[in-house]
């Protein structure tokens, strides 16, 4: 960059930079001829200004980081708490109205207020910046799977409102000495609901975030012959694909009462018959279930 006119200047490695210099800013020689005083003092001027230029452009770079950052931070709370991509205005709104009073004894408040104004929250902005912090979070999954040496997975399929089999994937790795547990991915099942069928998709999940199936530890599923089944349910497509090794099946013990009322003991079988009646009866109804906590809160 020329200190004279503070501008870029490409100068080709024939070209002489003295001669250069003296066909764009003639004028320069003649007021401050070289060796002089005047000379010397007019250089650190220029510096000087040249670097206040330079400040100030990094204070507005930082500035604005600043401004995304936060712009972040928000979308992150509201994407973790559940909320309405439109409520960052909201947000921005309130805060604006509180700066009044929490920074009212600032000399800055002006400033602090403008740097809120600043805050870009509206729904399409938030809607990116929640997708860029998904991007990053599955980034840093990815990562974290193939520095591991082993990872185990936790899965479950269920219908949502609109009646779509949904198949949920989660992954356990070790990281660092430490135990982390993330979603992997919720993949639609959009005809059948076969063992084949989560087979495909858990595999396709798998191969897709670029996984190393060989370090495969253990699979937990729920108890449904979909799941568990040897031979056309996911475990047994699992096992007998040479893609995978041999790892560890496990079942879900959620339902403890499922498992009670398979035992043989009669007497017990009885009573967990008539509980889990009693139970599917309270929860089945708002109206008995209401009744039911005020009648043990009035004892």
């Amino acid at each position: 960059m020329c200190l004279i006119c503070q501008q870029s200047v490409s100068v080709p490695k024939k070209v002489n930079l003295q001669r250069h210099f003296t066909t764009m800013h003639g004028d320069f020689e003649k007021k401050y001829p070289s060796g002089m005083k005047v000379r010397e003092d007019k250089v650190i001027a220029l510096k000087r200004n040249l670097s206040g230029q330079q400040s100030s452009f990094r204070r507005m770079m930082k500035s604005s980081d600043c401004v995304c950052e936060a712009s972040l931070q928000i979308s992150w709370v509201l994407a973790k708490k559940q909320k309405p991509l439109s409520d960052g205005e909201i947000v921005q709104e309130r805060f604006l109205e509180c700066a009044e009073s929490l920074f009212s004894d600032f000399r800055n408040k002006t400033e602090i207020k403008k740097q809120i104004s600043n805050l870009s929250l509206s729904h399409e902005t938030v809607a990116r910046r929640v997708e860029l912090l998904s991007h990053n979070i599955l980034s840093q999954l990815r990562n974290d799977l193939k520095t591991a040496s082993g990872f185990s997975l936790a899965l479950d399929e269920s219908a949502d409102i609109s009646d779509t089999e949904q198949l949920i994937v989660y992954v356990r790795i070790d990281v660092k000495d430490e135990f982390k547990e993330d979603l992997l991915g919720v993949m639609a099942l959009q005809n059948t609901t076969r063992g084949e069928d989560i087979y495909r998709a858990l595999k396709e999940c798998l191969v897709k975030n670029d996984i190393d199936l060989k370090k495969l530890v253990s699979v937990t599923t729920a108890g449904a012959p979909s799941m568990v089944g040897r031979k056309t349910g996911l475990i047994g497509h699992l096992l007998a694909d040479n893609d995978f090794p041999n790892f560890q099946p496990y079942h879900c013990i959620i339902h403890q009462q499922s498992l009670c009322l398979k035992m043989k003991d009669v007497e017990l079988d009885s009573v967990m018959k008539v509980v889990v009646k009693i139970v599917n009866y309270i929860r089945s109804n708002a109206l008995c279930h209401r009744q039911f906590k005020e009648l043990l809160s009035e004892e």
